[in-house]
């Protein structure tokens, strides 16, 4: 078995989802937002999240640049909460990306996980996450220090579940197979696209969809990768 394991970093180690309610908690009272709109803090996350997975989605398959999607999100957000464009806090969207980063919850286990396994493996981050927010993500939830390479799309040129950018990690990894192990959340870019570059798989998940194949085993905690490694 490979002695480099490869992790994602959103939804995987990185809290994303506790994270960004955080974050969008603070905007929500630091842009008065409901002075704005007659709508709770709960409302605001919700419309926001749905719009920003749609965004994401579109980003991965091109549609859209990263300045786009940093700016459309919250423009999106607040045109469906019946805020006129002219009244849209216009530097909300740096803001977000300035203090979401800072956040430090983890996946449950993530730590306590990564410590077993860094005594016998060496650790990789393969994520589409943007350069300044990964970096930063790593900073200060202090799991930077795990990994001996993070290879980051937006270098790669291309968007997992592209097999480039699962080529580049191995060569950034400076590891001699010719495959590696992923362990991630997302079927399709992680999961497919990690068995698509011939590699073996960990889907971290809570609802596999009656998904199987024989390059992937499913988790539904990341303890569990205590008992295969």
């Amino acid at each position: 078995m490979s002695k480099h394991l490869f992790f994602d970093l959103d939804h995987t180690l990185w809290d994303f989802e506790a994270n960004a309610e955080e974050t969008l908690k603070e905007l929500y009272d630091l842009y008065e937002i409901k002075y704005l709109a007659p709508i709770s803090s709960e409302e605001f996350i919700e419309i926001y999240s749905k719009i920003n997975h749609d965004l994401w989605k579109l980003y991965r398959n091109h549609g859209i640049t990263k300045a786009q999607l940093r700016v459309q999100r919250f423009e999106d957000t607040f045109l469906a909460m019946g805020v006129e464009h002219k009244n849209i806090p216009k530097d909300i969207g740096e803001k977000y990306v300035e203090i979401c980063p800072t956040k430090t919850a983890l996946i449950s286990g993530a730590r306590e996980v990564l410590d077993y396994l860094q005594q016998d493996y060496t650790l990789h981050i393969i994520t589409n996450g943007f350069e300044e927010s990964q970096n930063k993500k790593l900073k200060y939830s202090d799991l930077g220090r795990y990994f001996q390479s993070i290879t980051i799309s937006e270098h790669v040129g291309k968007q997992k579940p592209h097999p480039l950018v699962f080529e580049t990690a191995l060569k950034n990894a400076k590891c001699e197979s010719n495959h590696g192990i992923y362990i991630g959340d997302n079927l399709d870019a992680d999961i497919k696209g990690a068995i698509n570059a011939g590699w073996k798989a960990f889907w971290l998940t809570q609802d596999s969809k009656g998904y199987t194949n024989p390059d992937c085993q499913i988790i539904s905690t990341l303890r569990e990768l205590k008992t295969y490694f």
